[in-house]
């Protein structure tokens, strides 16, 4: 009895530590809607990861910009566009080469962005090996990209 005791702990003890999955690299790091500026943009809170902070709110700043075209923005206060820009299935991969050249360092996206308060109001979320997450607040410029994907021809 004893033995069946133990070996059931044993056993359950092993499937608990088996079972803890870390969600920090995914929880928390979505785009989120902070409110609608007054000229129709949108002011956002986006992550970005990177060795140092320019380079973590660089990628955070082509992060919402990337959401607003891909994915459209849920998360957050609301007020946001939900929907995406571009509503072509594969529209990454169909004109990549487009997008590779928009996304670039300082490429085409930094016409329909600024950094609101940055740096003092991003914030650290975590340090790891790869370096820091931050968090920071992006003023998107929503209908001029719109306007822009337009007459290059992405969407109609």
């Amino acid at each position: 009895m004893k033995k069946t005791f133990v070996t059931i702990m044993a056993a359950a003890a092993l499937l608990f530590s088996g079972c803890q999955t870390s969600t920090s690299s995914y929880a928390g790091y979505e785009t989120e809607c902070l409110g609608i500026e007054l000229d129709g943009s949108q002011k956002l809170r986006a992550w970005g990861q990177g060795r140092h902070r320019q380079q973590a709110m660089q990628q955070a700043a082509k992060n919402a910009i990337s959401d607003v075209i891909f994915k459209g923005i849920r998360g957050g206060s609301g007020g946001c566009d939900v929907k995406p820009l571009v509503y072509a299935a594969n529209a990454r991969d169909k004109y990549e080469d487009y997008f590779n050249r928009f996304f670039s360092d300082n490429g085409d996206y930094t016409r329909y962005m600024t950094l609101k308060g940055a740096p003092l109001r991003s914030r650290v979320k975590e340090f790891n090996s790869t370096g820091r997450r931050f968090g920071v607040v992006v003023v998107v410029q929503r209908t001029a990209l719109r306007e822009h994907l337009k007459s290059d021809g992405i969407i109609k």
